[in-house]
């Protein structure tokens, strides 16, 4: 007999809905540096930028900076060849990211966001050789946040939540 799991009072449950498996990759800085200058010195246009100060939705400010790059959506389930697009335009740049990382004491981040349908297969979540090496040489972080989606009737007449 399966046992329900009971969440604690003051936790809610939060359901994800995808028509398929997709996954969400990019890269990021985070730490006490001035967007703006890490544009320059990479000579990248960046996604997103946050600078330390600027206002958070609930009020309060931010105490890092963030400089995004290099977003790549795809319902392919070979993630690495996703994270690999993510940093190519960053490869010839490791010596710089290496500068960034140290003269800021920032951290680097290759980021992989899987959205899982429950009833599709996981992707493969196993970085090249490349991307190994290249993360190596800059010092750079992988981060695996997996979300699976349920399906409709597990929601519970709740709606679910787009990523």
């Amino acid at each position: 007999m399966a046992m329900e799991f009971q969440l604690p009072e003051d936790m809610k449950r939060v359901y994800y809905h995808t028509e398929h498996t997709e996954c969400m990759t990019y890269f990021q800085i985070t730490g006490k540096f001035d967007p703006d200058a890490i544009s320059a010195y990479l000579r990248l246009v960046p996604e997103r930028t946050q600078s330390i100060g600027d206002m958070k939705l609930n009020g309060a400010t931010y105490d890092y900076a963030l400089w995004r790059f290099g977003t790549v959506k795809s319902t392919r389930l070979d993630i690495a060849n996703q994270m690999m697009q993510t940093i190519d335009p960053l490869l010839a740049k490791a010596d710089l990211l290496r500068k960034i990382k140290l003269t800021y004491d920032a951290q680097l981040l290759l980021q992989v966001v899987p959205l899982v349908r429950y009833d599709e297969p996981a992707p493969m979540l196993a970085p090249s050789m490349a991307v190994m090496r290249f993360c190596m040489e800059t010092g750079t972080e992988i981060d695996i946040d997996l979300y699976v989606g349920c399906p409709d009737e597990m929601t519970g007449g709740q709606e679910p939540e787009e990523l």
